[in-house]
């Protein structure tokens, strides 16, 4: 068995040599213009082949431009097969149908579930021994995934970009009522005052100020977790998710503000077809955003609000990743795939559209969203005034996010008061929990 593992170990360090290349003089694995130095002298295998390649994002055009199509250009003896695997079930259904990927694109947020299902794997060693330059990436992305599922700091692959949380507004609200526009640099606090201007109801149309989508998105700027990971005991009871509570409660009593019985007039759909939120906290939406423009829908961005306590600091950085599946028989291909996806040509063009990268690169980060003239005259500067919060390690997330969400709509309707309900949450997580074990 040990002589099983250490050739392995030494196959996946050729490959590694083979796909990534060595290092600089200065240890960066680049040459002098910045450019990735050109794979070693060992010839790479091209027999065709095709990778079973689970997405989480949309497979759609924009995708292929960005990620897909510069692999085979480089590499054309790759080719995909696309599952879409946006949730847990569609892994099981595939693993069940024996159908099991060989590569993913999944979040950080997800590697708990992927690590029971055996999807993913620590990729560090692997990684080391290709001598892949991890200090090309922001290490707060990097810590995002390597300490989602313990802390332990398993690096489960390489990040390819990441979603912001920032506060959209729809200008025609804002001017029919003679309200300023919202600003980069504003409080919780701030966005509440200006959300009581633009919540009216004129000629039987309520204008809603705004909608934060979740509650669950309201406690994220302040790192909080609905279990202790060392008791694995729920600790929604405490004094910050009390703050969250009270927060959203005070937000949704605005005479008005409070979300729809129609589902359709609530969240991203009621802000960009209905047209009658104000102000939506999300993350990355642009591109549902720039549907609704070309019908006439105005809008605008600026930086997400904060806790005056935690400033310029918004909700969990949904870190977008790419990894291997430890049953991969095309481990070099996959490499390969990496290698691309994460290259500084293909992250310029990341940036330019829009999304954030994950690379250090200065000229890569100043690049963002240059590329798309739709956004030319929007305030994405003030996006990246904001940083995501520390990754928090969550358990049991599928279980007690949904509950607590539940339960905020409980104290909404309800007459007790939030040590009382957040009380009943504990004890509903704990006892959730309890049948999982």
């Amino acid at each position: 068995m040990i002589n099983k593992k250490m050739t392995l170990l030494l196959g996946m360090s050729m490959i590694g040599a083979a796909v990534f290349g060595g290092c600089s003089k200065d240890g960066t694995g680049q040459n002098g213009d910045g450019a990735s130095k050109p794979a070693s002298a060992k010839a790479a295998d091209t027999t065709p082949v095709t990778l079973k390649f689970a997405v989480h994002l949309p497979i759609n055009e924009e995708f292929k431009q960005l990620y897909i199509e510069p692999v085979t250009k480089k590499y054309p003896h790759i080719s995909f097969e696309f599952f879409e695997a946006s949730n847990f079930k569609a892994y099981d259904q595939l693993i069940a149908s024996g159908e099991v990927p060989d590569l993913y694109i999944s979040f950080n947020g997800n590697m708990p579930g992927l690590k029971e299902r055996a999807i993913n794997m620590d990729m560090k060693p692997l990684l080391q021994s290709h001598q892949v330059d991890l200090k090309r990436f922001e290490q707060n992305f990097l810590d995002d995934i390597q300490y989602a599922v313990t802390e332990k700091g398993e690096l489960y692959g390489l990040p390819i970009e990441t979603a912001f949380h920032a506060l959209y507004y729809n200008k025609d609200i804002f001017d029919k009522f003679g309200a300023p526009y919202p600003k980069d640099g504003m409080t919780m606090e701030d966005a509440v005052e200006l959300a009581k201007k633009v919540t009216r109801n004129e000629n039987g149309v309520q204008y809603r100020g705004w909608d934060f989508g979740s509650i669950v998105r309201m406690a994220q700027p302040l790192g909080l977790v609905y279990i202790d990971p060392k008791t694995e005991k729920a600790v929604t009871s405490s004094e910050s998710w009390r703050r969250v509570f009270e927060l959203g409660k005070q937000i949704y009593s605005i005479p008005g503000n409070e979300p729809s019985k129609d589902s359709k007039k609530n969240g991203l759909n009621g802000f960009t077809k209905e047209r009658t939120i104000a102000m939506l906290n999300e993350t990355s939406k642009f591109s549902q955003l720039k549907e609704a423009e070309k019908d006439g829908f105005k809008w605008d961005v600026v930086q997400h609000p904060f806790y005056a306590d935690k400033p310029n600091i918004y909700g969990n950085s949904t870190v977008y990743m790419i990894g291997a599946v430890p049953t991969t028989k095309h481990m070099e291909q996959v490499l390969q795939v990496m290698e691309v996806l994460t290259s500084d040509e293909v992250q310029m063009n990341v940036s330019k559209s829009g999304r954030i990268s994950p690379l250090k690169n200065e000229a890569v980060k100043k690049a963002f969203g240059q590329g798309d003239p739709s956004l030319q005259n929007k305030n994405v500067a003030g996006i990246v005034k904001g940083n995501p919060v520390k990754y928090p390690v969550y358990l049991y997330r599928e279980i007690a996010e949904p509950l607590t969400n539940t339960k905020f709509n409980d104290y909404m309707n309800r007459s007790d008061d939030v040590h009382t309900i957040l009380r009943e949450l504990d004890y509903e997580i704990n006892q959730a929990v309890a049948t999982q074990k």
